[in-house]
């Protein structure tokens, strides 16, 4: 097994806090674009329920919406849980091996829940 990763500086944590504080704010404003985009009240008020290709073309853009929101609110989910563990001071902590998880991959994934290793051998499924 690898050595242990060093332990995060302020200085890094504050950069990743301001990370997951910017992708929050930016899923927060998807989320509620994809919402008003998948709400049928808003396509009927357009008249697309007039001409059944219309419809049909409307039903599947609020499906995709919907599914995309979906999406989103998993990631804020992420985001939330992340800056929680930052809150207590379990930030950067293999979830599944409690090893600290390396700098490069929390720049990449500030929301990463699992170090390089166990995550690789998850995907492989060892």
């Amino acid at each position: 097994m690898a050595a242990q990763p060093p332990k995060l500086s302020a200085t890094r944590l504050r950069k990743l806090r301001a990370a997951l504080e910017s992708e929050r704010a930016q899923l927060l404003g998807q989320v509620e674009e994809l919402d008003d985009a998948a709400d049928v009240k808003n396509w009927r008020e357009s008249g697309f329920d007039d001409d059944p290709a219309d419809a049909g073309s409307a039903s599947f853009e609020r499906e995709t919406a919907q599914s995309l929101s979906l999406h989103a609110k998993g990631l804020l989910a992420q985001i939330e849980d992340a800056l929680r563990r930052l809150d207590e001071d379990a930030y950067g902590v293999c979830a599944t091996c409690d090893r600290r998880i390396e700098f490069v991959r929390l720049e990449a994934l500030p929301y990463t829940t699992q170090c390089t290793e166990c995550r690789r051998r998850e995907e492989s499924g060892r």
